[in-house]
């Protein structure tokens, strides 16, 4: 497969669904600040590591606060003319930055976009839940990951050299990105009405049987199934949120197995910078994070369509279970790290787990979401994330101040064991069930 060529099998999926992969692939070229905001703290505006990592974690549980107002801002309004919303104002945020440059207000400033920001991923999960066909959701998915990697092979090594020489101009850059986004949503992804969600209001299906008579009594008998179907869907919509997870306790559980995920998964945006920066010099660990970002984009990029080929027949919790096996591997192996050539391979092998993880994990929640929820769960799943996300920097700053940021490793590859058990123990439960969420046909 070459560098640039889509993965097998993403042909033919609906226009809206290749205008998000373009916003996701714009997005994260130009997300040139949030994988630098550790040292944006410690080394542009004076934190030290233990305090940048209580700033990161409020702003973690101020991305939780942005991911409930898009998830409900998403189920209650037009999807799209939300996404598009929240992108341009988080352009405006940005865009203020690069005017003021790093003063007393940058960091709540920078707080106050990636939390808006964060707000978006719930809707666009449900956007393309709501237009891919079921039966290729993954696939929509599995494509949607790669280009946000096509375009984080590019950012973070452009915002590697910008760090010392321009700083301002990553605030600039994030902000003509989202821009950019807003525009492509605005003129590309359909604006579709949330009181008939996609995948329930459907058209109904012309009558087979030639008879007249049987034309009239099959077409009575879809016009009462089409009005069943509008009914449970406005059922559905009036359920709070707690009532659909509470129906489906697998939902509980596997957010619950999220956090732990996600302490894992963060580790690249606290204490890996930190860890390169103590291992290779002041100087050199932020171009040196922004080739290991790199990396990471690319391996995506090369190895998506391979990855999804040999897991496609896996049970999606399974899979994100292997996941978890490959952080082990990978985050462990940076405690034996002293150059740049290991650390591009233990991100490597991380990476493999990345996208184990992402493309079965959106699935799995597309599957057993309720169309009219499918923002609200989304949501709230990613609020288990964030948790997850929160508690990285909290543990991993503290640990890297008193026995060094190597330390932090050994502690996460254990921690990534425990993750996969207990995946694997929420997949038998589900396996299980007998009881499961069935998504109709669109």
């Amino acid at each position: 497969m070459s560098e640039m060529a889509a993965p097998k099998g993403m042909l033919g999926l609906p226009k809206e669904i290749y205008a998000l992969f373009v916003v996701r692939l714009v997005v994260s070229a130009g997300a040139f600040v949030g994988p630098f905001l550790a040292m944006m703290l410690t080394m542009k505006l004076g934190y030290d590591d233990g305090a940048a990592g209580v700033f990161m974690a409020i702003l973690a549980i101020l991305s939780a606060g942005g991911l409930a107002l898009g998830g409900k801002l998403g189920d209650t309004f037009g999807r799209a003319d939300v996404l598009r919303t929240l992108q341009a104002a988080t352009a405006l945020v940005f865009l203020l930055c690069a005017l003021t440059g790093f003063n007393a207000a940058t960091p709540y400033l920078i707080a106050f976009a990636l939390a808006t920001l964060s707000g978006t991923w719930p809707v666009i999960n449900a956007l393309v839940a709501d237009l891919a066909p079921r039966e290729r959701r993954k696939e929509a998915f599995s494509l949607l990951y790669w280009g946000n990697n096509i375009g984080f092979s590019v950012g973070p090594l452009v915002a590697g050299f910008l760090f010392n020489s321009a700083p301002r101009l990553l605030f600039l850059g994030n902000a003509l990105a989202l821009g950019l986004a807003a525009g492509v949503v605005s003129l590309f992804v359909r604006h579709e009405s949330q009181s008939a969600p996609a995948g329930l209001a459907g058209p109904v299906e012309s009558p087979g049987p030639a008879w007249p008579e049987a034309i009239a009594v099959d077409s009575e008998a879809a016009k009462a199934a089409e009005a069943a179907r509008v009914a449970e869907a406005a059922r559905e919509a009036r359920l709070s949120t707690w009532s659909v997870l509470r129906a489906n306790p697998v939902l509980i559980l596997y957010s619950l197995a999220s956090i732990l995920t996600a302490f894992v998964y963060n580790q690249h945006t606290f204490a890996l910078p930190i860890f390169l920066k103590d291992a290779l010099g002041g100087d050199a660990g932020p171009k040196a994070y922004g080739f290991v970002m790199t990396a990471n984009g690319l391996t995506v990029v090369l190895l998506t369509g391979i990855v999804v080929f040999f897991s496609r027949k896996m049970p999606s919790l399974a899979a994100v279970a292997l996941a978890s096996v490959f952080y082990a591997v990978g985050f462990g192996a940076y405690r034996f790290v002293g150059g740049l050539p290991l650390a591009i391979g233990a991100t490597v092998i991380w990476t493999i787990g990345e996208i184990l993880g992402a493309t079965n994990g959106n699935a799995f929640i597309a599957e057993r979401a309720p169309p009219a929820h499918r923002s609200r769960i989304n949501s709230a799943v990613s609020l288990a994330h964030i948790s997850g996300n929160a508690m990285a920097p909290l543990v991993a700053g503290p640990v890297s101040r008193a026995f060094g940021s190597a330390a932090v490793w050994p502690i996460v590859a254990v921690l990534s064991l425990v993750s996969a058990i207990a995946l694997l123990a929420i997949h038998r439960l589900d396996s299980q069930r007998s009881t499961r969420f069935t998504d109709p046909a669109r």
